[in-house]
């Protein structure tokens, strides 16, 4: 039977979303989006701070992250591209074009953060 015969799978760009911000929230130094929060908003919630976009098989994700103060924002960055694209690979088979990372703030550990605006 030909690969056509048997079906097609697609994969919405919100779950691709959810795998990345999901990904994100499990490396350590990222701080809570917003006062309150136990960890990095996860959910719904969590689109105000990822977007993906699906070219194909290609798929390209930009995501805002608060950073703890004492931790290396470099290392911590690198951290989640890895994890993002590894996740996001391992879980869809789709490709991973690029990661791109923007710090917004950098906060101390016991500071509540504010709400991010939007640009």
């Amino acid at each position: 039977m030909a690969e056509a015969d048997k079906g097609s799978v697609g994969i919405s760009k919100d779950v691709v979303t959810a795998i990345a911000g999901i990904a994100a929230s499990e490396i350590e130094g990222i701080a809570n989006l917003q006062a309150g929060d136990s960890s990095f908003r996860r959910g719904e919630g969590m689109k105000r701070f990822v977007d993906t976009t699906v070219d194909g098989d290609v798929v390209t994700v930009t995501i805002r992250i608060t950073v703890l103060y004492g931790n290396p924002i470099h290392k911590v960055a690198k951290q989640v591209q890895t994890r993002i694209k590894a996740e996001i690979e391992r879980m869809t088979g789709l490709r991973v074009g690029s990661v791109n990372v923007d710090v917004q703030r950098l906060v101390e550990s016991d500071q509540e953060p504010e709400e991010v605006e939007e640009e």
